[in-house]
C-alpha cells in the first residue's frame, strides 16, 4: 500500500495540486483499513492472534490443526478415530469407527470468531449432535467474550478429550461417571488470560442451562449405575428438549488455572445449578487438575535433569455434591459422587527406531502409559488399572494399544470385564 501512496502522492505533487494531494492520502487511509479489518496477517489483527495462540499452547478449543483454509477467512479440519474392543466373557469383541468429528472456524473480522465441531458416532449417522458452537469477541487477552454451544470448563479432561490428543483409547471412569464428558451446553460468559511472568493464570466463566436430572412426576436421570451421563444438558431425557432448559433456574460454570512456571499447570473448576424440574434441589460439581512434566519441575527448582523431562503426570479430582429433598431422595437420587484418576506418562524414542520406521522424524515418539482410576457413586465402587503403548509419527496421529484390569466393590458385584482395547485416530 505505501508504495502505491507514494507513486500517487509524487504524480499529484508534479501538478503543483495541494487539494489533490489531501484527497488521496484519505483515500489510502481508508483502502490501509480496510486491507487490515480484511486480512488475518494485519497488524490490527495481533492481539486476538496473541490470544489464540495461547490457547493452542494448552491443547484447548483453539488447538485444532487445519489442513484446508478456503477463502481468506474459513477454515476445515475434523478429526477420526478406529477402535478395536475385546471385553472378557462379553460379546464386545469388534471394531468400532466411534467418532467422526468435522469442525470449521472462521475469522468473521478482526475480533469476531466463530468455532464449530460436529460430532458423528459410530459411523451409521443416528448418533449426530453438536459438540460445541460458539462466537467469540476477543476484546483483550484479559476479557473475551462467548456465546454459543459451550464445552464447560470442569476439569481439564473435557476441554483436552479428542481421541488424538489423548495416549490412552479408554476415558477415565470420573470423566464417564462424575464429569459426564462430553459435557456441553449453551450460555454466554467471558474469558481470558492474564500473563505476570513466570506465572499466567486463565479463566472462563459462563451463565449455561443447567443438568436435567429429576422430572415432576419422579423420574430420574442420576443413578448409582452410570452417574451423571444421563443428566447432561444436551439430552432430551424426561420429556425435555435437547439443550433446552428444565427449569427456571440458571447454572454457573467456570474454571481457573494457574502455571507458575512451564512444565505445570493446575486448575479449579465448578458447575453449580438447579437440576429438578421443579427447580428445588441444587448440583454442585468441582474438580481439580493438575499437569506436570517433572523436568519443568526440576528446573523450576533449579535441577537439570533432562531425562526427567520426557515424564508426564496429569491428574483430576471430582466430587458431585447432589441436594435432595424428600421427593428426590424418595425417587432415587444419589446422594454424592466422586472420583479421582492419575496417568503417568514416560516419552521414548530410540534413534535406531526412527531411522527404520517408514515416516518417523524428529517430533515421532512412542509413549508408555499408566493409569489408575477409582470413583464412587454413592456406594457403588468401581476401580481401574490400565498400561498403554502407543506411537505417534507425528503429533496428530496415534496408535494404541492398551490392557484394562477393572474391579467393583461396595454395592457392586465383582464383574469379568477386563478388556483389550487398540485404536488409530488422527487430525486431518
Amino acid at each position: 500500500m505505501h508504495w502505491v501512496a507514494m507513486a500517487l502522492f509524487a504524480l499529484v505533487q508534479q501538478s503543483g495540486d495541494a487539494q489533490e494531494i489531501e484527497k488521496l492520502k484519505k483515500k489510502v487511509e481508508e483502502l490501509e483499513k480496510r486491507v487490515n479489518a480484511q486480512d488475518p496477517a494485519a497488524p490490527g489483527q495481533d492481539l486476538p492472534r496473541l490470544a489464540q495462540e495461547s490457547q493452542r499452547d494448552k491443547g484447548e478449543v483453539y488447538s485444532k490443526p487445519f489442513l484446508a483454509r478456503f477463502g481468506r477467512n474459513v477454515y476445515l479440519g475434523g478429526y477420526i478415530d478406529l477402535e478395536y474392543v475385546n471385553t472378557e466373557n462379553s460379546n464386545s469383541d469388534t471394531f468400532d469407527q466411534h467418532r467422526l468429528v468435522p469442525f470449521i472456524y472462521a475469522d468473521v473480522s478482526e475480533n469476531v470468531k466463530v468455532a464449530v465441531e460436529i460430532e458423528i458416532e459410530h459411523g451409521n449417522g443416528t448418533e449426530l449432535g453438536v459438540e460445541f458452537a460458539h462466537v467469540d469477541y476477543w476484546m483483550h487477552e484479559l476479557v473475551n467474550f462467548r456465546a454459543g454451544i459451550i464445552l464447560d470448563p470442569v476439569g481439564h479432561f473435557n476441554l483436552v478429550h479428542d481421541a488424538p490428543y489423548q495416549d490412552l483409547t479408554l476415558r477415565p471412569l470420573v470423566d464417564e461417571a462424575v464429569i459426564p464428558v462430553v459435557l456441553r451446553e449453551p450460555g454466554v460468559g467471558f474469558f481470558g488470560s492474564l500473563d505476570l511472568d513466570p506465572w499466567e493464570i486463565d479463566y472462563e466463566v459462563y451463565v449455561v442451562n443447567g443438568f436435567k436430572g429429576l422430572g415432576k412426576a419422579g423420574a430420574t436421570a442420576i443413578n448409582r449405575t452410570t452417574g451423571l451421563p444421563g443428566a447432561r444438558p444436551h439430552g432430551n431425557q424426561l420429556g425435555s428438549a435437547s439443550y433446552r432448559d428444565f427449569n427456571d433456574d440458571k447454572a454457573i460454570v467456570g474454571r481457573v488455572s494457574v502455571s507458575p512456571f512451564l512444565g505445570l499447570e493446575a486448575g479449579v473448576s465448578a458447575h453449580s445449578g438447579k437440576y429438578d424440574e421443579a427447580g428445588d434441589n441444587r448440583l454442585t460439581l468441582w474438580a481439580v487438575d493438575w499437569t506436570a512434566n517433572l523436568g519443568g519441575v526440576a528446573r523450576a527448582f533449579g535441577a537439570e535433569l533432562d531425562a526427567l523431562s520426557r515424564v508426564e503426570v496429569v491428574g483430576e479430582y471430582a466430587k458431585a455434591d447432589i441436594g435432595r429433598d424428600s421427593f428426590a431422595e424418595a425417587s432415587g437420587v444419589p446422594d454424592d459422587l466422586d472420583g479421582w484418576t492419575v496417568e503417568v506418562r514416560l516419552h521414548v524414542m530410540p534413534d535406531f527406531l526412527r531411522r527404520i520406521i517408514p515416516g518417523a522424524g524428529e517430533e515421532s515418539t512412542f509413549t508408555l502409559v499408566y493409569r489408575r482410576d477409582e470413583i464412587d457413586l454413592d456406594g457403588a465402587e468401581r476401580s481401574a488399572d490400565t498400561v498403554g503403548l502407543n506411537f505417534r509419527p507425528r503429533e496428530d496421529t496415534v496408535f494404541k494399544l492398551e490392557y484394562q484390569w477393572r474391579d467393583e466393590s461396595g454395592i457392586l458385584n465383582e464383574v469379568d470385564n477386563d478388556a483389550f482395547v487398540a485404536s488409530v485416530a488422527t487430525y486431518f
